[in-house]
């Protein structure tokens, strides 16, 4: 009797554990891709987890600074391994050109990479380190670079 109330237990610990996972942090505005533009020359990759302390604080500032750059050609997209979808976010890597950046990051998660949308190359950084104002700067210098490159 004893064993099949710790078994019940624990089943019911994973399923809560599953399902705070699912639900933590994790709203329309975190979960949906930001296009701008035709083409864009930066993609902004965040690479996030829903059990990532560092996610839950770049996450709302680069939700507030998409609307500052939609008349530029930036896309904001979020690669999510909460459950382990790495082929599924190395196919979308490999399908907007920086494959290789995501290899290099195998695993990682907690930081946005700008990267250069016609070559795949990585142009910065950023994390919950940075203010939005640094942010903001930073992706304005991203795309300075990248369409001065193109």
């Amino acid at each position: 009797m004893k064993d099949r109330i710790k078994d019940i237990l624990f089943a019911a610990i994973v399923i809560g554990g599953v399902a705070f996972f699912a639900v933590t942090g994790r709203s329309a505005e975190t979960e949906r891709d930001y296009v701008h533009g035709a083409a864009p020359a930066v993609i902004a990759a965040t690479f996030s987890s829903a059990w990532c302390a560092s996610c839950k604080i770049l996450e709302p500032k680069l939700a507030d600074l998409a609307p500052v750059f939609a008349d530029q050609p930036v896309q904001f997209i979020k690669l999510d391994f909460t459950f382990g979808q790495y082929n599924e976010q190395k196919a979308r890597a490999a399908a907007l050109n920086f494959e290789g950046v995501f290899n290099a990051y195998e695993g990682a998660t907690g930081f946005t990479l700008l990267l250069d949308a016609e070559t795949g190359v990585l142009i910065d950084t950023l994390t919950a380190n940075h203010s939005k104002n640094a942010m903001e700067a930073a992706i304005a210098q991203a795309l300075s670079i990248a369409q001065r490159n193109n």
